[in-house]
């Protein structure tokens, strides 16, 4: 995470027009696995209007969304982004046009999971229990 992340989250909330936030990313490499991998994900941010990394919100909206949807076994983060872009536009809210900040890190098991999960969808819910939830 770049040093002054958590300066840019605290000047983006002092908005009040600003419903949320993210910091985005920044790859320290490329390669063709990545690039997939980073097109791939840009779907979530066209739908959500949020970018990856660090996400920040306000709590008392967190509270009023009901958090995150806890029966969901993947992508409660993009489901709660949603529903926050939502409740954001009945107020006249909205994300920043810009990432707050970098971060930067990739993982490396991310371009062969994606492949293995477009291949056999049946896979999710497999992959997301010993990902996230198994010895937890």
């Amino acid at each position: 995470m770049h040093p002054d992340s958590f300066i840019a989250v605290a000047a983006a909330m002092a908005n009040p027009r600003t419903v949320g936030g993210t910091s985005g990313v920044a790859m320290e490499r490329w390669s063709i696995g990545i690039a997939l991998t980073y097109a791939m994900m840009m779907g979530f941010v066209w739908l959500t209007g949020f970018d990856t990394g660090l996400v920040f919100w306000r709590r008392a909206d967190f509270e009023a969304l009901g958090g995150y949807d806890e029966r969901r076994m993947a992508a409660e983060d993009i489901d709660f982004l949603v529903r926050l872009r939502r409740l954001g536009r009945t107020r006249g809210q909205r994300p920043p046009a810009s990432s707050t900040s970098t971060a930067t890190g990739t993982r490396t098991q991310m371009p062969a999971q994606g492949w293995r999960l477009l291949r056999d969808r049946s896979a999710l819910n497999d992959f997301a229990r010993r990902y996230w939830y198994e010895g937890r």
